[in-house]
C-alpha cells in the first residue's frame, strides 16, 4: 500500500508541476508546428487567385489566325495584319471588343540542310503548330507554302469549307492568294508569295471552336 500511496502522490505532483502556458508562448508553439501548413495554404491561395484572375481579364480573341511561314516574323511586323484584319472581323463572341491573335510559326518544309540550332528551333515551332491543331487555335491559316504544309499536315479544308479526302494534295482549291484580300495593301507584310486557308472541320468541337474563322473568313473573301 505505501509503494502505491507513493506512485500516486508522484503523479499528482508532476501534474502540479506542470506550468500553464502563456497565450504568447501558446501561439509560439502553434506556430513552430503549423508553419509549413499555414505557408502552403498561402501559397494556393495565391496560385488560384492568379489563375481567377487570369480568367476574368483575360481577353478571348474573336478568331486566331496561324502564320506559318519558312522566315522569323517579328511581332512588330504583325502588328499591321493584326490590324487590318481587326479592322474587317467582327465581334464574333460579345465581349464589346475585337481581337485578332497571330500565332507565328516558323517551319520550312524544304530545307535538306540545317544546323543543331536551326533543327531545334524547327522542332520547336512544329510542336508549337501542333499544339494549335490540337487546342484549335486558329481557324485560319497563312501559308508561304501551302503544297509542302497540306503534305506534311492534311488540315486545309476546300475553299468552299468542305473536308477534302484522305491524302487529297490539290492544294490551289485550298487556298486563296494574299492579293485577293481587300485590306491586303494595309496588312504591312510583304504577302506577294502568302496564301489564305482554313483548317478543315471534322466534328462539333470543331465547328464550336472555328466559328469566329468562318466569320472573318467570309468578311475578308465575301460572296464566296
Amino acid at each position: 500500500m505505501a509503494i502505491e500511496y507513493l506512485k500516486w502522490k508522484y503523479r499528482n505532483e508532476q501534474r502540479s508541476e506542470v506550468r500553464e502556458l502563456t497565450a504568447q508562448e501558446k501561439r509560439k508553439n502553434w506556430w513552430r508546428y503549423h508553419w509549413k501548413y499555414v505557408l502552403a495554404g498561402l501559397f494556393a491561395a495565391g496560385f488560384l487567385f492568379v489563375v481567377i484572375r487570369d480568367r476574368v481579364t483575360k481577353i478571348e480573341p474573336d478568331c486566331s489566325v496561324a502564320l506559318v511561314t519558312r522566315y522569323g516574323v517579328t511581332e512588330a511586323e504583325t502588328a499591321p495584319l493584326k490590324a487590318a484584319l481587326e479592322a474587317v472581323c467582327p465581334d464574333s463572341n460579345g465581349d464589346g471588343t475585337v481581337d485578332v491573335a497571330i500565332n507565328v510559326i516558323r517551319i520550312d518544309y524544304t530545307s535538306t540542310d540545317m544546323s543543331a540550332e536551326a533543327m531545334k528551333i524547327m522542332e520547336a515551332n512544329i510542336d508549337k503548330l501542333n499544339f494549335d491543331f490540337y487546342t484549335r487555335q486558329s481557324g485560319i491559316l497563312l501559308l508561304d507554302d501551302p503544297e509542302n504544309f497540306q503534305r506534311a499536315t492534311q488540315a486545309l479544308a476546300y475553299l468552299d469549307g468542305s473536308t477534302p479526302p484522305e491524302g487529297a494534295s490539290d492544294w490551289e482549291n485550298m487556298v486563296r492568294p494574299w492579293m485577293d484580300w481587300a485590306g491586303s495593301s494595309q496588312a504591312g507584310l510583304s504577302g506577294e508569295l502568302l496564301w489564305f486557308g482554313r483548317r478543315i472541320v471534322v466534328n462539333e468541337k470543331d465547328e464550336a471552336a472555328f466559328a469566329g474563322a468562318q466569320v472573318l473568313w467570309d468578311a475578308l473573301f465575301p460572296g464566296m
